[in-house]
Formats: C-alpha cells, structure tokens, sequence
C-alpha cells in the first residue's frame, strides 16, 4: 500500500536486522565509553583540584586555609605525596569519613541510576576496614533493612549496597556472592530476599543462553533454571522456621513453578499475597498457575484470598483471562473512580473491548492511553492489532515510527513494525520482525502468534504449528494459538486433527461464533452433518457477526432434503440484507441484525449467498403455490446476469402461464 505525500516508513530494515547487536544498556555503555586508565587519573585529578578550590570559596579564607597544603593541615590527619601539576600533599580522610562519604554517595547515585558509578563507590566502601564505623550510634537503617550498630552493622551496610549495585549492573552471582560472606544479613528477611534472587536471576539468564544455543523449540521449552533445586531446598528451610517475608514467599512461590510444583506454588504464592498484597506478580502467577492446572475457572471461587482491595484487580484480570470480557469491563469501570488516571486500568479496558470486538471502542481507548502516557508501549502491540484489522495504514506507521522513537529494542515495538509490513503484503519482513521481539522476549506470545499468522501467508504449513504450538505451551488459555493450529490443519485436510483444535478454542471463546462455525466446517467436511447443523445453530445463536451460519444453515437443510427449513434459513438471510419476501415456511423467523457481508457480488450488486437465497425460494414458493412470493423473487433475480437470470424468465413465463 503506498503511502500519503510525506509519510516515511517506520525505518530501514537493514538499520534494524536481527542480527544487529543490541543496545547497551545506560549503565553499561557508561562502563563500554569508559576513559583509560591514565585518562582516569588525568580527570580525577583535575576535578580534585577544581572541588578543592571550590570549597575554599565557599568556606571563606579562614576555613580553607585547613585544605591547603603544609602544615596548616592537622596533625592527626595524613597525607599523602602527589606527582607534578597537582599540590604537594592532599589530605587523607579516616576510614569512618571515609565510609560515611562513599555511603551517601552510592546512595544518591543509585537513586540517580548511575549504576557503574554507584557499584564503584560501593566497592570501595564494602573493601574498607571493619571498624570504619565503629562509632556509630544505634541500628543502621539501609531501605527495609536494619542492623544493629557497630562496626558489624556497618559492614553489614556496606556489603548490602555493593550487592545492590551488583544486582543493578545485572552481575547477579556477584551479588549473591557477597550476601553470602556477611552472618549478619542471613536474619534479614529483604537481604536474604535479594540473595535468593539474584541466585534465581542468574540461573534464568543461563536458562536464556543455554536456549539461544538449541534450535529444536520442543528443547528449548524443556531447558531449565539450574539454581532452582538449591533454592527449593535454602528456601524450604527459612519458610519452615518462618524466616521469609510476602516477597521472601513470592520467591519460593515462582521457584515451586519453576519446578513444576505447581499446586505447592500456589498455596506459597497465596500465603504471598496475604502477608503483601501490593505484589502484582504474585497475583499474575497465581492466574498463569491456576491456567495451568486448568482450574483457573474456579480460582476465585474457590481459592482463599486476603480482604483487600486488590482482590479487585485480581478479579478483574481473572474475567479477562477467562474472556468473560463484560464483568471484567464492569470491574474497570468500578476501579477507575478511584483510580482516574491509570494507564493499565484504561489499556485493560481497551483490551476487554478488543475482546469483544468493539474496536472503535478499543481504538478510542488506546488513543486515551497514549495522550496520557505517550511513552508507554505495553499493550500497543494489540493497538496494532486493531490498525491492521481496520487497515489503518498511515496511522500503523505513525504508531511503528513513534514506537521506534522510544525504544525500538522492544519485543512491543517489533510486533508493531511487523504488523506494519504485513498490511503492505511484505510477510518475509514481517516475520523478521518477528523474530527479532523473540529474540528479546521468547516468551511474548502475540509474536508467536502474529509469525505463524505470517507463515500461513508465505504457505509455510510446518514452520506456522511449530509457531503457534511453542505459543500454546507458553500460554494454553490463548485461544488464537489453538484456533492457528486449527486452521493450519484444516488447511492440509486434516479435519479430524483440525476439530480437535477448534474445540480447544472453542472451550476457551464459548460465545465465540467463529469457533463454532470452524469447528461446523470440519464436521461437514468429514460428513457428520448432523454435529455440523448444531454447530451452525450454535453459531447463529452467538450472533454470528460475520454471518456464515445461515447460508450454510440453510444449504445443509437444502442437501438433507429438509426444505421446509432450508426455506426458513433463506428467508432470515433475505431478511437481514433488505431483500425480504413474506413467505409462510417452518421453522425459524426472520431475525434482526445487520446486513450480510457480501463475498463475491454479481453484476446486480447482490452476493451470490443472496442470488441463492432468491433461486431457491423462488422455486420453493412456486412448488407450494405462493404465486406472488415466487414472482417477487423472480423479478428480483431478472437483474443478476448468471444462469439465474434465465430461470427467473422461465419461472415468470410459466407462472402467467398457470394463471
């Protein structure tokens, strides 16, 4: 599709290929772009210099006098001998200034993010001596832990920053490491938290590469954490002597899963959410184990929840996962007065109309979301979704540029990319686009589901299941990946594999009309025509937005002989396309709805469902003897240009003739 005067497209493909090498990180390239070691001393020197002289100013020329060099320095303080250009001794500070110094600066600096700076000064401070504060008074206070005072205690303080800068570089052996040599943190809860994490992290980023190294996706899937027995076995021990906090129990609850205990990870994971409730990742594995174990229907009935207002959220994201998409409308709703100004409360509404299919109303919702939040990318992948079906093409690439600008490294802004050259028909870039939001994330599911989309395009059958099934396993409630696989089959004439597919989905989208309409298809096509008219009738009860129900409701009645109802079904079909003709058959009435969505239209501008409907009540009419009602269809038809033309003039002749 080409474009209006003046739109570009998002980017160029070879500036954005797979195997372009990713991004650092702000904290990394820092350390990347880091200056030489005589450079280092250069600087350091020179800024030295320039505080020195600064602090000066400031404390005025009876103060600074003591920053000078000689002997105006005090007696107890050391100093030290420095090379040419610089002054010829700078004052030495004790090892307690030196540690409060370094402490306030690793704090400001992670409050800052300037991570590599801040694990810098952390290391320092950590390799000072154990008495470096020995003197201060009372429990140190280091976020949510504290330890007695004293020279331990300070230590103590010390090896907890350098484990949080180490974590915050992502260097998380490091940081467990650390946490490990101080006896004075293993009765933290929060520090024995981070160590358990960062052991927990460090396996899963092995897990990550070890997969990167295996082509088989089934190996992939089965590729596990190491750490986790370990930790199963750590963590046991501090939750039987009660030794874990909620996040402490949030832990052992996703290392359970890990492990594929996962009725014994719901019950940690419960107990989580009851000690803290304000931890929406405790809540999100409760429902994806829950799924799991294929029970998540009756999660909320029947699980032991605490009694507070997250329930409300929990609840909420239930329905949507168990695509009861109006009572999980209804909760947003309720939440967004008292939350008015919540991106996820609006994206999720968003997304229950997306389910619905409503996507005006879906769109109009997303656009809240960008005015409020224009840097925010979780959830445009379905706004994309919705560009592409409504073909948007100019304000899909807007969206693709605008994601670009933010962070183009992201699995949500490949999706959006790719969706973007599907709509052009360009399905080989699509899918590289694809690919790349795996290589970020393995686990993103729409990617999965959006490349074996693609791959039914290009014709390619096997590498479109792999697709779709690697999505089933990271997500068996996805009724799109099942319905994928569905179609896939069906379309290599494997109806039976094809049925069972579709009932997956089916299971999934109950009110679904598409699912009940494919699942008809498949029993047609194996000759069941009996559980291929339920399915139908099923369907057009739903609703049947795309309406196929009826034609083939009627054909089938037409191909078993029962003409009677066959008329009824035409009838309905005449009905809702504003062709009407009163006839008085069995079975079902006209119903109400909107207009049949033509697929192949006649030179009359009739669909070739709608010529059918008249032929055949037309002669249906005439055998019962309904003269005008035959007649009206017969005129109808004298303006199609196909055979039906001249059998609407035979039909009319014969009838003046009867008359």
């Amino acid at each position: 599709m080409e474009f209006p005067p003046g739109d570009q497209e998002p980017m160029d493909l070879d500036a954005f290929s797979p195997m372009a090498p990713r991004v650092l990180s702000p904290s990394a390239a820092s350390v990347a772009r880091s200056p030489t070691s005589g450079e280092v001393l250069a600087t350091a020197g020179r800024e030295a210099a320039r505080d020195m002289q600064n602090m000066g100013a400031r404390l005025g020329p009876d103060r600074a006098g003591t920053l000078a060099c000689g002997s105006s320095l005090p007696s107890n303080m050391g100093r030290a001998t420095v090379g040419p250009g610089f002054p010829s001794t700078v004052r030495l500070p004790s090892a307690a200034e030196l540690h409060a110094e370094l402490s306030a600066a690793v704090l400001q600096l992670s409050f800052c993010e300037l991570t590599s700076s801040a694990q810098w000064a952390a290391e320092l401070c950590a390799s000072l001596p154990s008495d470096a504060a020995s003197r201060a008074p009372g429990a140190l206070q280091l976020g949510p832990v504290a330890v007695p005072g004293g020279s331990a205690g300070a230590k103590a303080c010390s090896v907890l920053m350098l484990a949080k800068t180490h974590f915050g570089m992502r260097e998380y052996g490091r940081a467990a490491h650390v946490l490990q040599q101080v006896r004075e943190l293993q009765q933290q809860p929060a520090a024995v938290f981070l160590k358990a994490y960062s052991l927990y992290l460090a396996g899963e980023k092995r897990r990550e590469e070890e997969a990167m190294e295996v082509a088989d996706p089934v190996e992939k899937c089965q590729v596990r954490n190491a750490e986790l027995k370990d930790l199963q076995r750590e963590l046991s021990v501090l939750y039987e002597t009660r030794l874990l906090d909620g996040l402490g129990l949030y832990l052992y609850g996703i290392t359970l899963k890990g492990l594929e205990m996962k009725h014994e990870a719901r019950k940690i994971l419960l107990e989580a959410v009851h000690d803290f409730p304000c931890n929406w990742s405790a809540w999100l594995d409760i429902i994806s184990i829950s799924s799991d174990l294929n029970d998540v229907s009756d999660a909320f009935r029947d699980l032991n929840l605490p009694d507070h207002w997250m329930v409300l959220f929990f609840q909420a994201a239930l329905n949507v996962e168990l695509q009861r998409n109006e009572n999980a409308k209804e909760g947003y709703d309720m939440l967004r007065k008292l939350f008015p100004d919540s991106p996820y409360i609006i994206s999720q509404l968003a997304t229950c109309y997306y389910n619905m299919r409503n996507f005006d109303s879906s769109q109009a919702a997303f656009d809240e979301v960008r005015r409020r939040d224009p840097y925010r990318l979780t959830g445009l992948d379905t706004y994309s979704n919705i560009l592409f079906v409504k073909e948007q093409a100019p304000e899909l690439s807007n969206l693709a540029r605008h994601a670009v600008k933010i962070d183009k490294y992201t699995p949500e802004a490949c999706c959006i990319i790719g969706n973007y050259y599907s709509l052009k028909g360009e399905h080989e870039k699509a899918v590289t686009y694809f690919q790349r939001a795996l290589s970020l994330n393995r686990n993103f599911t729409p990617a999965w589901i959006l490349m074996g989309h693609e791959f039914m395009e290009m014709k390619n059958t096997p590498a479109a299941i792999d697709a779709y099934r690697t999505a089933v396993t990271i997500n068996q409630r996805d009724y799109r990946a099942w319905y994928g696989l569905g179609q896939t089959y069906e379309l290599l004439s494997l109806h039976f594999y094809a049925l069972f597919y579709y009932r997956q989905a089916m299971t999934l989208r109950p009110d679904d009309a598409r699912m009940w309409c494919a699942m008809a298809q498949c029993y047609d096509n194996m000759d069941h025509k009996q559980e291929a008219l339920k399915c139908y009738e099923k369907a057009h009860r739903c609703g049947d937005r795309e309406k196929m129900a009826l034609p083939r409701l009627a054909r089938l009645h037409r191909d078993l002989g029962d003409r009677k109802q066959a008329a009824a079904y035409y009838n309905q079909m005449l009905a809702q396309s504003g062709h009407c003709i009163n006839i008085s058959a069995g079975g079902t009435g006209p119903i109400s709805g909107g207009p049949l969505q033509p697929r192949v239209l006649g030179s009359s501008g009739l669909s070739t469902d709608i010529i059918e409907a008249l032929r055949f009540i037309m002669f249906f009419a005439a055998e019962e003897g309904r003269v005008a009602e035959s007649e009206a269809c017969a005129t109808k038809l004298l303006d199609t240009s196909g055979p039906e033309k001249d059998e609407a003039k035979a039909m009319l002749r014969n009838l003046r003739q009867s008359s």
